[in-house]
Formats: C-alpha cells, structure tokens, sequence
C-alpha cells in the first residue's frame, strides 16, 4: 500500500510547494542504471605491460626508435607535399571557376546588347506579357550556355525564370546580386538554389536606360568539375551547399569516399571552420581557410583544406573541401614500416611465451574474487577482498570490494524493514476529505474526484492518497496501458495567476521527464481537463521515510547510510539534467520493502517558486518546507545544486538522531535558529554516530554553501 503526505507535527511549510505524494508501486519501467561515478584511474603500468617490458624491452625499443625516426621524416616529407599540392589545388579551382563565369558574362554581355531582345524584353514589361518574357529567358539561356535564367525588372521584381515557368514574382532587391546590376554594375557571386544545388551567376542590366531590367544568369556547379579538377591535380573535392535554415549540406563528393553522410560526419569539423583567418580573393568570391585538418574516410586518412564560396554580398552559401590523400603520400613508408614489423614480431613471440610463465601470478588473486563471486551469489556479502596490488588485478579487486560494501548496506536496510518493529508497509490511512481541504487543495473551481470516476477519459481513479497545498494526489488505472499510476492534479489559480506559467511549468516537467533512475519517482505527461491540469507519475509501493523516522524513531547508521548514498545518486541525475528539486524531505521519500529509496516532485516545487516570484503569494513568504531549507534559499537568492544538498544533510541528520537540527514554534522563530545558530552534531545527540559521519554532515549543513560539498556525487564518495 502507499504511503502519503505532510507531516501534521511539524512546522507548516511557509508555502506548499508540493505534496508529499504516497510512494508508488512498484515501476512498470527497468530500474535505471546509479549515475555514472569517477572511474578509478587506469594503473600507470598495468600488469600486461609489466610482463611484456620486462622481457621484450630490447624488440620494442629498437623497433620503436627505428619507426620513430623513419615516420618523422616521412611525415614531414608528406605533410610539405599535400601543402604544396592543396595550393595548386585551390589556385587551379580558381581559375577554372573564374573562367567559367567570365565566359558566361561575355555572352550574357552580346546577347542582352542585341536590340531585338531589349525591344522584346521592354515591351513585354509594359504590357506584363508573361509568356513572352518566360520565352525570352528561356532563349537567353540556351544561347549563352547558361543552366537558368531569370529577368527582373526595374523595381527588383522577378518576372519569368527560364526553367521554373510558374516562378512567383519574387522580390529580389535585397539581393546584392540584383540590386548592384540595377545599378549599372555587373555583378557576379554564388548561390544555392533548392536547398541542394549550388550554382555561380551573373546579373548584368540590360540595356543602357537607367530604369532597364535585368538578366541573370547561373551555372551549376556538379561532379563534373570535382572529377576534372581532381583528375587534373590528384586531390578529391567535396563540394557542400548552404541551406535556408543554415545546414551545410553536401551535394558533390567522390564515390570513392563512401556515403555522403559518412563524409559529411567525417568534413563536418572543416566545414564549420569560419575561415576568420583565411584568404579572400573578391574577384571570384571565394576564401580560403589557412587552417588544414586531418580526417579519415573510407578506411584512409585524409588532409584537407576549406574554401568558403561567397554570395555577391559576400556571404557563405557553399564551398568545397580538397582532400590529399595522405596515405597515398606516405606508402613508400608503409612498405618500410611492414618490413621492421615482420622483423619485430619473431622477438615478441619470444616475449610472448615467457610471459605465460609469469601469467602464473594473476591465477592466485583471480581465484580470490572468483570465491568471493560464487560466495555472493548465495548471498553471502562478508567475503574478504584483499587490495595487495596496484595493477588491473588491484583495481579490480577494490571495486568488487566496494560492490561487496553496498550490497552489504543494502541487506542492512531491507533487514531492518523486515524487522518486527518497522519498516512493514503502513496500510493506506483513511483520506476523509472535508470541504476545506478540497478548498485548499483544489482551488474554489475544482471538485475533488471520487473512486470509479475517470479522469480526461484515460484514468479511473480508485482512491485519495494526499492532500496538499498544490493540489491532490490519487491513485488511478492508467486504462490505454493497464498500468497502476499516481495523478497530482494542480489547483486552477497556479497556473491561471500569471498567464506566462504555464509554459513555465510545462518546461519544468520536460526537464523532469527526462530523469530516468531508479531512485527517482518517475514523472510521466502533464494533461488538462476541464480546466484542471494534473500530472501523473510513477506508483511506488513502500513507506514514507518521514513515517519510518516517526515509527522507529532514529534509524542505525547501517540503514541511513545506504539511505544518504541512494539520495545522493538521484539528485546528482537530477542534477546533471539540469532539475534542482527545492524542497527535498522525508515526505518526499519512499523506501520500497526492497530497501530501494525513491525520491519524489523532481520539476514540481518550481511551479510554486515561480508563482511566488510572480507576486501571488503574500509579501514576506519564500517558498519550501523552512525545516529543511538552505540559508540562501530562506533569503530568497539565487540558488544552485548546493541547496539541494543542505536538504539532504537535513535530512541525515534526521535519520541519524530523530530530530530536525532546528525546531522552533513558529517559522520565523526557526527561519532565524538556522541563520543564526548552529545546531549540536549528530555525534553531540548520538555518541555511537561514528565521527567521520558526524563531522560529514555538520559540513553539508553549513551556512556558506562555498563549504559544502560542490555536488552530490562528492557528497556520495564522501559517505
């Protein structure tokens, strides 16, 4: 059965941020994997180069030396050939793309001078005969060899595209290109057209009358021109496209290569340098990066060199990659390499056999953690691992120990819940709910929902489990699924007060959706109906860690520290996504019968501290249980990870002494006990609190947060 919520013996929060829901039933989802920790430094010399450096020194050392220096020389030799080679490459680009254009403005130039076409095109404007100018770009693209044309009138409107007849009339004098020919300039830059297709163009005006039209023109630029360009200087170019939303596409690269998105993956670096310090040559819009880079594709590696190719306004539309392949360069040294390797391995065959002999030594300490291993499996955890060296074997050793450790601290916990006294799941207490509740948990314009109704179609609700400043807590039968969950519906005003929450709120929930732990309540959607919106998440059986406290009173450090250690890693996974919880406390917690904890409201609490800030709250209240709140977070600053983590020294403390370490009548009474006082040490209150311990959470509860530990996975290594 599920446990619930606010503890009536206590301080009243000063505003609820959240109820502490009941714990859920068991996950539906596979337990998630503790956060991820520091792994242990790998050994400086581990045990396998021990034995290989004791015998095959004098191999490694003249084959290492002998490679050495022949790979030196070899890559430099390569290094200033591919630099040499890039250069001519990009020069040689160049020139063919600049003649390329110039060829294409010579005849753009004749044929727009002839007067028979600036009749026709002129006339046609006047009396918007479309027909006659699409025929006119198609003619002019077909003599002056150009892909498509498009003629634009005085005012910057394109009027007909030789290949595109139902073109729009588009406006296109924002574009350098057009507004510098309607100018009297002829102009001439890159561009991209569907997104895909990279093309060079002219705009030339047509006609010497100040208010003339304009003809452009575009070729593409295609795989073509890579292959002659790259048969011609022995370098493989990958042409890329900019698209509308700023993507670097690539539309031309060598088969050889592989798939265009493996080389896209494997350019991508090259093609994101800015070339802020490279070469610009105006005359033929283009820039060359001075940075060159070494990749790998297609089994080879690879330098290349970027060549940003500019708009008219001088902005990156495309550019090519030119990739030398360095392999190819340093084969010579390939086949020398091989011939020292083959020399090379007669010697480590030698070192190879004696080192079974030594290999001797790793079978006794592997026989150790293979005992230790059949021992737990029967569930026996009191094996001793002894640490005796510093190589893997070693490192392996101490981390089966320390799994050995936590799986003894969880055996301790589930003992004690399955002891007589305590840790029994509490049956669900009576939820009698009297109007005023509902008032204070709903709002005034929500009714509280009965056993057997269905909420937004989808949920049965089949009892109360809380009632809470925010709203309710039920337990319901997700029916599209089948599956137990709890629903948290959220009083109207919350959201309805400031009209910017809402979005606030649904933010918050994804961020908590994506805490995905096995020590975290899982939250699953944020729904509406009726003008109600609620949140359903994960049901854990379990108990309460607030009513176990009350129930046993103070709890052995065996069972709160595996407790602490599960808090920990779900807060450091809340954390690392980014989710400060705000109002961590017993009543938050569950512990499933299996002695695993769960956290709850991860994303909730700050619902209500935005509402607070928002100015629907009453002047001088802050948001939390002040019972467990950090200092900074009484005095309503900026708070971080480390408030969280004062929480949890909270709720330590609690664990290890039965007691707050402050307790007054009233909130401001106790809000000024923890700004101005220090509280005795759990050691003071409980002499068998070992002092590390002690000392440890006198540490998380300091009143400068700079003291405290900066995360909650160091507060995790500490314990």
């Amino acid at each position: 059965m599920a446990t619930s919520t606010e503890d009536p013996g206590r301080t009243q929060p000063l505003h609820a941020v959240s109820l502490a829901p009941p714990a859920g039933t068991q996950s539906s989802l596979p337990p998630s994997p503790p956060a991820s920790r520091t792994a242990a430094p790998a050994p400086k010399f581990g045990l396998a180069w021990r034995i290989f450096l004791g015998i095959a020194m004098v191999v490694a050392v003249v084959l290492v030396a002998t490679l050495a220096v022949a790979s030196s020389v070899a890559s430099r030799s390569a290094d200033e050939a591919i630099r040499v080679e890039l250069a001519q490459t990009g020069d040689r680009i160049s020139d063919i793309l600049a003649q390329r254009r110039d060829g294409l403005l010579r005849r753009a130039q004749l044929f727009s001078a002839q007067p028979s076409f600036i009749s026709t095109v002129g006339g046609a404007i006047v009396a918007s005969d479309s027909s006659t100018l699409l025929d006119q770009a198609a003619t002019a693209a077909d003599q002056i060899g150009a892909n498509w044309t498009q003629i634009i009138g005085p005012d910057g409107i394109r009027l007909a595209k030789s290949d595109e007849p139902g073109a729009e009339h588009a406006d296109l004098s924002q574009s350098s290109l057009v507004s510098d020919a309607l100018g009297g300039k002829e102009t001439a830059g890159f561009g991209v057209t569907n997104d895909t297709i990279l093309f060079d163009a002219i705009a030339i005006r047509v006609g010497s009358n100040a208010a003339a039209p304009v003809l452009m023109a575009a070729r593409f630029i295609t795989d073509t021109l890579a292959s002659m360009v790259g048969k011609q200087t022995g370098t493989d170019l990958v042409f890329y496209a900019v698209n509308r939303k700023g993507a670097r596409e690539i539309i031309v690269s060598p088969a050889k290569l592989g798939p265009r998105a493996t080389v896209r993956s494997g350019v991508e670096t090259m093609m994101m340098d800015s070339s802020a310090h490279g070469e610009v040559d105006s005359h033929n819009m283009m820039m060359t990066s001075s940075e060159r880079h070494e990749i790998s594709l297609g089994g080879h590696s690879y330098v290349g060199q970027h060549v940003e190719l500019l708009s008219a306004g001088g902005r990156e539309v495309g550019g090519f990659i030119a990739l030398r392949d360095r392999d190819q360069e340093l084969a010579a040294f390939y086949k020398l390499r091989n011939t020292l390797l083959l020399a090379g391995i007669g010697g480590l065959v030698i070192a190879f056999l004696l080192s079974l002999v030594i290999s001797r030594q790793i079978v006794r300490p592997v026989r150790v953690l293979v005992d230790a291993t059949q021992r737990a499996a029967d569930g026996d955890y009191a094996a001793e691992i002894p640490v005796s060296t510093k190589d893997e074997i070693g490192t392996l050793a101490g981390a089966f120990k320390r799994l050995l450790a936590d799986l003894r601290d969880k055996q301790a916990l589930v003992d004690f819940l399955q002891s007589s006294s305590g840790g029994r799941t509490i049956p669900l207490r009576d939820q009698s709910v009297t109007p005023t509740m509902a008032m204070q948990a709903m709002g005034t314009m929500a009714a509280v929902l009965e056993p057997g109704q269905t909420l937004a179609v989808r949920y049965e609700i089949k009892s109360v489990l809380g009632v809470g400043g925010m709203g309710m807590v039920y337990k319901a039968t997700d029916r599209e699924l089948g599956e137990v969950v709890a629903v948290k519906t959220l009083k109207p005003e919350m959201l309805r007060q400031d009209p910017s929450a809402l979005d606030r709120f649904k933010s918050e929930i994804k961020l908590a959706r994506r805490i995905a732990h096995r020590n975290v309540v899982r939250t699953y959607d944020l729904g509406e109906n009726s003008g109600v919106y609620f949140i359903t998440m994960e049901f854990v059986e379990g108990k309460s860690l607030k009513d176990l406290i009350q129930s046993r009173g103070r709890l052995p450090v065996s069972v709160t520290v595996p407790i602490a250690k599960q808090l920990c890693r779900a807060l450091e996974v809340a954390h690392d996504e980014g989710v400060i919880h705000r109002d961590i406390k017993p009543q938050n917690m569950v512990v499933q019968p299996d002695g695993v904890l769960k956290v709850m409201d991860f994303g909730i609490a700050r619902l209500a501290e935005r509402s607070a800030n928002a100015g629907h709250t009453q002047a001088g209240m802050v948001v939390g249980t002040p019972e467990y709140m950090a200092p900074e977070q009484l005095f309503g600053d900026e708070i971080d990870a480390r408030a969280d983590l004062y929480a949890a020294g909270v709720v330590i403390y609690e664990c290890l002494t039965g007691r707050l370490p402050h307790e007054a009548q009233t909130p401001m009474e106790l809000i000024a006990k923890v700004i101005e006082q220090t509280p005795p040490s759990p050691r003071d209150l409980q002499p068998d609190v070992p002092a590390p311990l002690s000392d440890l959470v006198m540490r998380v509860l300091s009143k400068d947060r700079t003291k405290r530990p900066r995360s909650a996975a160091e507060l995790h290594d500490l314990l």
